[in-house]
């Protein structure tokens, strides 16, 4: 029988690519261990602010975003817990 693990996270969530409007913004989701292996979901943040539906690896900034940093909220989950790791802020996004 296998040992139930908190979920930890060992490398954390970056994001590449250049904050500008139309341009699109990658989230490498970082890394999680646990036993048994945990559920890993994401959340794209914009001024503080989660953007409804934006669940993606990918996301591309919009005009609204302008003046806005924007970070990555990745959540990992299993029967023996659960743990969150935030991105470092990308630049304010600009046109």
């Amino acid at each position: 029988m296998t040992t139930p693990v908190a979920p930890a996270n060992t490398v954390a969530p970056a994001i590449t690519g250049t904050a500008k409007v139309g341009a699109t913004l990658t989230v490498g989701a970082g890394t999680f261990t646990g036993t048994p292996a945990p559920d890993v979901t994401r959340q794209w943040i914009v001024g503080g602010a989660e953007v409804p539906g934006a669940f993606a690896l990918t996301f591309v900034p919009r005009t609204q975003d302008i003046g806005k940093t924007i970070v990555v909220k990745t959540r990992a989950r299993s029967l023996s817990g659960k743990i969150t790791a935030t991105s470092a802020a990308t630049a304010a996004v600009v046109a």
